[in-house]
């Protein structure tokens, strides 16, 4: 069979293409974000940024974790909340940072666990280092709990947490106490910056040439965020040690803020920012 009569934007490639595992760009995404932003080590922040990334400038210790309740869906499929919800709700615990590249102020995830097959895939593709891994939120269904007896609606005093493990260990845990509705202009960066991600793609040659295949720096291309209702309030986070993960060594110095953000938003693709013709040891 010719390749061209192979179809599928991503493994398994099929005759139909309806194996793929993450369909093509643009990727739409509603997600409900419990977000705390923190400060850390400096130190620890500029050993995770490849050249030619450098420190915030504005804010060198900035680093946040985001927990996610998402929707994603794709080109042409989407309809798919009404054909098959497993495959478009995942949900997701990152960690960034903030960044520089060329004197201007972006930010980047450098640990992240998902649920699901064809988000730590199509994440992948657009750099971000998705590994599989649990996420319990407590904000799940959140509009649900003005309907509970036994719970307040979401608001002033509501107290959340969330939490992530993968392989039998726990990685992170989250807590906010919400005090204040907020607006979008209120978020504090890193929002509102560039996202930069490295695409890696190692080689498995078996005479010897350890080049990686693709190395590239890349930023994110997305469209202008929309937001629901936001709410602000005091949070924490332990990084919790774990044998297989490095994430403990961002350990919070201080927690500056907390939000409950629901936002929507399109990803368009990547943009090329370096290429590299070489790669990380191993």
């Amino acid at each position: 069979m010719a390749i061209k009569d192979l179809k599928g934007y991503s493994v398994p490639f099929s005759p139909r293409g309806q194996s793929q595992v993450a369909g093509a760009p643009p990727w739409h995404f509603g997600v409900d974000v419990f977000a705390v932003n923190f400060q850390t080590d400096p130190d620890q922040i500029r050993k995770l940024l490849p050249e030619p990334l450098e420190l915030s400038r504005e804010d060198p210790g900035g680093a946040y974790v985001w927990f996610g309740d998402w929707q994603g869906l794709w080109k042409g499929h989407e309809d798919m909340l009404g054909v098959n919800p497993e495959r478009c709700l995942y949900t997701e615990c990152l960690i960034g940072v903030r960044c520089s590249h060329n004197g201007k102020e972006g930010h980047r995830v450098v640990y992240i666990w998902v649920d699901k097959d064809f988000s730590m895939l199509r994440g992948w593709f657009m750099g971000f280092p998705k590994k599989i891994g649990n996420v319990s939120l407590g904000t799940t269904n959140r509009h649900l709990h003005a309907l509970n007896p036994g719970m307040q609606a979401c608001g002033p005093g509501s107290k959340y947490a969330a939490i992530c493990d993968a392989h039998g260990e726990r990685l992170v845990t989250a807590t906010i106490e919400i005090e204040q509705r907020v607006t979008p202009d209120d978020l504090p960066k890193p929002f509102g910056t560039e996202l930069y991600h490295t695409i890696h793609y190692p080689s498995a040659d078996v005479n010897g040439n350890s080049k990686p295949l693709l190395h590239q720096l890349i930023q994110t291309v997305s469209s202008k965020p929309n937001f629901g209702e936001i709410w602000k309030g005091k949070g924490d986070v332990i990084m919790h040690k774990a044998e297989w993960d490095e994430h403990y060594d961002l350990q919070p110095k201080s927690i500056e803020s907390a939000y409950i953000i629901p936002v929507g938003f399109t990803i368009e693709g990547n943009r090329l920012v370096h290429e590299y013709d070489y790669g990380p040891a191993f």
